[in-house]
C-alpha cells in the first residue's frame, strides 16, 4: 500500500512541497508566519474531515492548535479556513490515505524544523516551533507503518490513492489561491 500511494501521488507531493516553499517559505519571521497561516488554513478542513470519516487508530493528532499556538506566539491571529475538505465518498482505505498524507507531512516538517531554526537564528531571534518540533505525529507515522505495509486489495489501494491525492489537491488549492491574492 505504501509503495502504491507514494507512486500514486509523488508528482501531487513534489508540486506541493515547490509551491509551499514559493507560496510561503521559512527564511524569515514574515515567510514563517504565512506556511503556518497556509498550513492551519489548509489542515483545519482535513482534521475535521478525519474526525468525522476516520476511525480512531487513522486519525492523526491534531495539528491545528499547536498551529495556533506558532502564529499567537508570532502576535498573529488564526487565518481563515480553506474551503471545507470534501470527499464524496467513504470507501475503505480513504481515511488511510488521507491519514497518509497528514502523517507524512511531519517527515517533512522535520526538515523545515532545521531550516527555519538556522534562520531565526541567523535574525537574531528564537521563532516558536510548537507545530514543527511536535513528536505525536512522528510517533502516529509509526503506528501507520504496519497499516501501510500489509497487502491491500486493489479497490482499498484504489481508495486510499484517491483519498491522498485528494488531500494534495486541496493544499495545493489554498497555497495556490494564497499565493495568488497576495496573502502569501
Amino acid at each position: 500500500m505504501r509503495l502504491h500511494l507514494r507512486a500514486a501521488t509523488m508528482a501531487a507531493h513534489d508540486l506541493l512541497d515547490h509551491t509551499m516553499q514559493a507560496a510561503s517559505g521559512w527564511q524569515n519571521r514574515a515567510d514563517y508566519a504565512r506556511f503556518l497561516s497556509l498550513q492551519h488554513a489548509a489542515r483545519a478542513p482535513v482534521e475535521a474531515w478525519l474526525d468525522t470519516h476516520a476511525p480512531d487508530n487513522l486519525r492523526p493528532p491534531v495539528q491545528t492548535p499547536l498551529i495556533a499556538e506558532d502564529l499567537a506566539m508570532l502576535g498573529l491571529d488564526l487565518p481563515a479556513p480553506a474551503e471545507a475538505f470534501e470527499m464524496h465518498f467513504a470507501a475503505e482505505g480513504a481515511a488511510l490515505g488521507a491519514a497518509w498524507v497528514l502523517a507524512g507531512s511531519a517527515l517533512g516538517n522535520k526538515a523545515i524544523l532545521k531550516q527555519m531554526r538556522r534562520a531565526s537564528a541567523a535574525a537574531g531571534h528564537v521563532w516558536p516551533a510548537a507545530f514543527l518540533g511536535d513528536e505525536a505525529m512522528l510517533v502516529f507515522w509509526q503506528s501507520l507503518r504496519p497499516l501501510l505495509e500489509r497487502p491491500a486489495s486493489a479497490t482499498t489501494a484504489s481508495a486510499a490513492a484517491t483519498a491522498a491525492s485528494a488531500v494534495f489537491a486541496h493544499f495545493l488549492a489554498h497555497a495556490d489561491t494564497a499565493y495568488e491574492a497576495g496573502i502569501a
